[in-house]
């Protein structure tokens, strides 16, 4: 394969996993600008590698030989087996499903995951990528990346995925100002209507945060009385990790539950 044609497969590649619902021929050749025809062969080739699945006839998705790989690349710097002995223990602390997710070029996505035994509880698909602007991780991650949050914030159009999805470009910017204040991030309701979500950010030997500590819970088990001590103990968890990443003690937030507690009565009156 020529250097040209292996540019436009990771172009594919990298469109699709930042559209979970997958997309047509045709959309996906007007967006990346691409021949029909070249396109299709290449995507036929990518099918025949499990890179990339059909959805119906005319729908191609991300496949499971993709997913695989990015886990594998992740694997690579040790992260998900940094971290899995700290998310096992904080899904015991607090009783909730939890997650490590990890920035995939210009999206996030969930690397691994620790289920606690709540009857009912919101399951992430390992590898799914979330919405930058509408989910705790992504509006986290675009809170410490200046290249993400230009992405959100000059974006032509936002997707509304409930009535509480923030689309407003300045609203966003106060947003995620306001979690490189707290160091943490929630998104309630903002990408399922009834789930609230927490991310707390994972620094690396770099001092950059490319990873992250997620929980997501239905509403009335994070109220706002209960939600401090969840977002402490995260915290506490992320702290954790990036110190075994090698991550400098200055360089890594670590927020008590006092603090987060005066933090929530100002987001609360913000609203």
């Amino acid at each position: 394969m020529n250097p040209a044609r292996i540019d436009r497969a990771l172009a594919i590649l990298g469109y699709l996993a930042e559209h979970q619902e997958g997309s047509t021929l045709k959309r996906l050749c007007e967006e990346l600008s691409l021949p029909m025809s070249s396109a299709h062969d290449l995507l036929q080739t990518l099918v025949g590698l499990d890179t990339v699945k059909m959805l119906g006839q005319r729908t191609y998705a991300l496949g499971p030989r993709a997913v695989v790989l990015a886990l594998s690349i992740v694997d690579s710097v040790d992260l998900r087996h940094v971290s899995q002995p700290y998310l096992a223990e904080l899904c015991e602390e607090i009783n909730e499903n939890t997650y490590l997710a990890v920035r995939s070029g210009a999206g996030v996505v969930y690397a691994d995951r620790h289920e606690a035994g709540q009857t009912l509880s919101v399951v992430m698909k390992l590898g799914g990528q979330r919405p930058l602007h509408g989910s705790s991780v992504g509006k986290l991650m675009a809170a410490y990346n200046a290249e993400l949050e230009q992405r959100i914030l000059q974006a032509d159009q936002l997707e509304q995925f409930t009535p509480r999805t923030l689309v407003d470009r300045g609203r966003l910017q106060e947003e995620l100002a306001s979690i490189r204040t707290r160091s943490y991030s929630v998104s309630d309701g903002e990408s399922v209507e009834g789930i609230l979500g927490l991310a707390t950010p994972i620094v690396d030997a770099g001092g950059a945060v490319n990873a992250a500590v997620h929980v997501s819970a239905p509403r009335g088990r994070l109220s706002p009385d209960h939600l401090p001590f969840v977002v402490a103990a995260m915290s506490r968890a992320a702290a954790q990790i990036s110190r075994q990443l090698g991550a400098a003690d200055d360089t890594v937030p670590l927020r008590e539950m006092d603090e987060i507690q005066v933090f929530e009565q100002q987001r609360a009156a913000a609203e």
